[in-house]
């Protein structure tokens, strides 16, 4: 195997993560991409680190930590938009369980009665790391590039036969559009839409997945404020829902009423976006040809980012075993 020419496909969070981390072993990588920052799937993401709806868990579990720990260091480099949060992860009854990702985020705990809304019997509190996606993607192509990092633009991909003309170890991080590409009939599009609104103040991460609400969640960011959400599975179209959108605030209301007073005015942006799921994440690496690799990082579900750097460095380490 050449360790010095690798062809990545793809210049979402898992594209670019991967092809930063192979840079940093002394790969030379060219990326080619249909789209790039800030108009990736990856750029509507919220994103606050959790583990949403990715598989298997042994495996997300890893993936999840590792990239916990990276993000942690990241908050030293405010270019990064990199912050740290408190969470509170909100359900309608007590739990009697610590949910399975409780060892990799720090300061866990269960929410006191008076930090839960009216309708929620407990809560998981924890910090995290939000990643401002507005500020995160363009910086991670900003780091690619300065360390020689090559992107190429518009370039769609219908047969991997046309990246193995040019390179001998080809990376497919096309998330959704793997289906087409790599004809994995598993994966399925799980429609997100989000409202950007103006920063109120508001500093507390409140999710609620399966309470009176869902599925809401608030992620204060730097300069602004994402309200969602929605998730339909098998849902395509990415056209804006005109009527979704003050359901969304009205949602976050029931989590934080200082949301009750968002008018049309104080909403910046709304964007949809698919996620691409899968029954378990695809990370393997597999020799397709005598002298080609194939690896696969795509199928995150709605934990890509939450998982890319941990994705990615699994991908380096087993690339370099071949």
């Amino acid at each position: 195997m050449d360790a010095t020419d690798v062809l990545v496909i793809g210049c979402g969070v898992s594209g670019l993560s991967t092809g930063i981390l192979l840079q940093r072993q002394g790969w030379r990588v060219t990326l080619w991409a249909k789209n790039v920052p800030p108009n990736t799937t990856s750029n509507v993401s919220a994103a606050v680190w959790f583990p949403y709806r990715a598989f298997p868990i042994e495996r997300v579990l890893a993936w999840g930590a590792a990239a916990y720990t990276t993000f942690r260091e990241l908050l030293d480099t405010p270019a990064s938009g990199v912050i740290l949060a408190n969470v509170l992860d909100l359900h309608p009854e007590p739990q009697r369980q610590d949910p399975w990702w409780a060892s990799s985020v720090d300061g866990f705990r269960h929410a006191r009665a008076d930090e839960l809304p009216a309708g929620y019997g407990d809560g998981f509190v924890f910090d995290a790391p939000v990643i401002d996606t507005s500020i995160y993607m363009a910086y991670l192509r900003a780091q690619f590039e300065a360390a020689g990092g090559v992107v190429v633009e518009n370039r769609t991909v219908n047969d991997l036969s046309e990246a193995f003309a040019v390179c001998n170890v080809v990376i497919n991080c096309t998330g959704l559009g793997a289906r087409e590409l790599v004809h994995d009939a598993s994966l399925r599009p799980s429609r997100g839409q989000v409202v950007r609104v103006r920063h109120n103040g508001f500093r507390r991460v409140l999710l609620d997945d399966d309470g009176p609400n869902s599925l809401a969640y608030i992620v204060p960011r730097i300069n602004d404020i994402i309200l969602g959400g929605t998730a339909i599975d098998d849902e395509e179209s990415t056209t804006i829902d005109n009527d979704e959108t003050p359901a969304i605030v009205r949602r976050c209301a029931g989590l934080a009423p200082k949301f009750a007073a968002i008018t049309a005015a104080d909403i910046l942006e709304v964007k949809v976006g698919l996620r691409p799921v899968r029954p378990e994440v695809r990370l393997e690496v597999e020799q397709v040809a005598p002298g080609r690799w194939l690896a696969s990082n795509y199928g995150h579900g709605g934990a890509g980012v939450t998982l890319s750097w941990g994705c990615a460095a699994e991908i380096v380490e087993r690339l370099s075993a071949q």
